[in-house]
């Protein structure tokens, strides 16, 4: 008998054995059960996929106006909170 077929063979007896065990049976069922919630979690944010670019368009714009010596309204952040440290004695 030929070795490849020897092999075939023995994969699909063991695919068989495997298939009456039920903690494999529980197991596939899980893998199925994640990969259906994943295609439904997963679906839209393929339709957001557009936007992923627009952090790298305002990150380039904000290079852009510091190269030009520009302020933009975003690169100014005031620290407004107090802290105990900056109370002068």
């Amino acid at each position: 008998m030929n070795p490849l077929t020897q092999l075939d063979q023995l994969r699909r007896q063991m695919a068989e054995e495997l298939t009456q065990i039920p903690q494999y049976r529980a197991l596939k069922a899980t893998e199925r059960f994640i990969a259906d919630l994943s295609a439904i979690y997963e679906g839209p944010s393929e339709a957001h996929a557009p936007r992923s670019d627009e952090p790298n368009r305002k990150i380039a714009q904000a290079i852009e106006n510091h190269l030009k010596g520009e302020a933009s309204a975003a690169s100014i952040v005031k620290n407004g909170s107090y802290l105990p440290v900056h109370r002068v004695a």
